[in-house]
């Protein structure tokens, strides 16, 4: 059943009953992730956490209840992610956004995954004003950041932007800075910042400095060792599927071609690669954001973000531009590849499918919809072979 099939529901009351009908729906998917996984998650937990959000947050249930597929994701997600929706921990939460069940991942929660992981011993991120005190000392070097930690943040000045520091296991410090300029042009990405209405704005209007800082670790994350795929795969579920970083809707080749060339009268155009750019210029997104290719220096060695591959033979896409720029068909095929590759670690080739439904329509989708089959068939024959 497609994602439009659950969204034109009515929505539905909350009762105990129904909420927890629901919520078993998620479980079968929810534990095979976690076995495959080897985590320590549990269900009961999980969903005891789910219940009592739904219990104080009507449009919470309404949301799941009329658009079960995304409900279901985010309890995937939740699963694969290894962070607890228990509220004390702040680390992940189900928040109904655009439609649908997000499971919204804080800041906190990708520090935790980070350092779990062991790609990182500690992460320290701030947000720095006008009225503060910094010098930047290099990407090696711990900055001077002086501020009143008392002071209101209107009392503080205006926003400048945001630094993270990361301490590697090899003893070594990483320090990735990120301009207000760069952190608002990743705001605009999302579609319901773009929303009249600033009640409907989502997190950036209610929790901007948070979402700030998660920005930074976003940008940052690209230059720490990638010891595991749980923080790549979590960073892509907020940017596509949580609208933290692409604008998202059906698309086919044709609204690929649309959107990656912009309109005549658009003064803003972001394209489907995720780069911002003002209309007759040079497509170029600011490097902080979005370029995750770009090389970083530490200590006069060239550190350089790489994509993880998926474990054993793969059947990737025929990709003829290997950047994907310039062909918005490569870029789609890419951002399908990336679904594929992550669903081919934990296993939800259900959410995939249903994914391209939401998300691509004609040719497109018929592709994505192939080569999830064939991966589906490869991964339950891996497990076969393993068991």
């Amino acid at each position: 059943m497609s994602r439009n099939q659950y969204v034109a529901r009515p929505k539905a009351a909350f009762t105990p009953e129904k909420a927890n009908d629901l919520i078993l729906k998620a479980k079968d998917d929810f534990q095979k992730i976690v076995s495959s996984l080897n985590s320590r998650m549990v269900f009961t937990q999980e969903a005891l956490f789910a219940y009592h959000a739904m219990m104080s947050n009507p449009s919470l249930y309404e949301t799941a209840a009329s658009n079960e597929w995304s409900f279901n994701l985010a309890m995937q997600q939740i699963a694969s992610s290894g962070l607890s929706l228990n509220p004390a921990l702040g680390l992940a939460f189900l928040v109904p956004r655009q439609g649908k069940i997000i499971a919204d991942v804080s800041y906190r929660g990708l520090m935790k995954i980070a350092t779990d992981s062991r790609a990182v011993d500690l992460v320290v991120a701030e947000a720095v004003y006008s009225g503060d005190r910094f010098i930047y000392n290099g990407p090696t070097a711990e900055p001077d950041h002086v501020f009143d930690p008392f002071l209101s943040k209107k009392d503080r000045g205006s926003f400048r932007g945001v630094y993270v520091k990361a301490y590697l296991p090899s003893g070594r410090l990483v320090v990735d800075p990120l301009s207000a300029e760069d952190v608002y042009s990743a705001r605009s990405l999302s579609k319901a910042f773009q929303h009249t209405d600033p009640s409907k704005r989502g997190p950036w209007e209610t929790h901007f400095e948070p979402m700030a800082i998660k920005t930074g670790i976003k940008s940052a994350s690209k230059y720490w060792p990638k010891t595991s795929p749980v923080l790549e795969n979590v960073i892509s579920y907020l940017n596509e599927e949580a609208d933290e970083g692409f604008s998202t809707g059906p698309i086919s080749l044709a609204t690929a071609a649309r959107d990656m060339h912009g309109t005549s009268h658009a003064p803003n155009v972001v394209d489907l690669s995720g780069n911002v750019y003002e209309h007759g210029q040079q497509r170029e997104a600011p490097q902080s954001v979005v370029d995750g290719d770009a090389p970083k220096h530490v200590d006069g060695e060239t550190v350089r973000s790489a994509d993880p591959q998926p474990q054993g033979p793969s059947t990737p896409l025929d990709n003829s531009k290997p950047d994907g720029r310039g062909d918005p068909s490569e870029v789609i095929k890419k951002r399908i590849q990336s679904v594929y590759d992550r669903t081919m670690k934990n296993g939800s080739w259900n959410a995939a499918i249903e994914w391209a439904q939401a998300h691509l329509r004609d040719d497109l989708q018929a592709e994505a919809f192939a080569l999830f089959k064939r991966g589906e068939a490869e991964f339950q024959e891996r497990q076969k072979a393993s068991a």
